[in-house]
């Protein structure tokens, strides 16, 4: 079954617009994708790392924009 990603459909207004990043999380990255490990390449793959999630969040919230403007004028008319 193929998500629709959509607030109200299968997401809750509970549920995290950005995924986190851990500590294994940069780990990984840097060991797959770099050759010389150093301070420099780490700062790189996090802020590539990042520069993805805000992506994906952003996706989601243009998504879900009208629903989640639409929640929050509840109570105000």
């Amino acid at each position: 079954m193929e998500r629709n990603w959509l607030l109200g459909d299968d997401l809750a207004a509970c549920d995290n617009l950005l995924d986190g990043i851990t500590f294994d999380d940069i780990i990984t990255q840097v060991h797959c994708n770099c050759r010389n490990i150093t301070p420099d390449a780490v700062r790189k793959e996090v802020d590539d790392l990042l520069k993805l999630r805000l992506a994906d969040m952003r996706e989601l919230l243009e998504r879900n924009i009208d629903k989640i403007a639409e929640e929050a004028r509840k109570g105000r008319e």
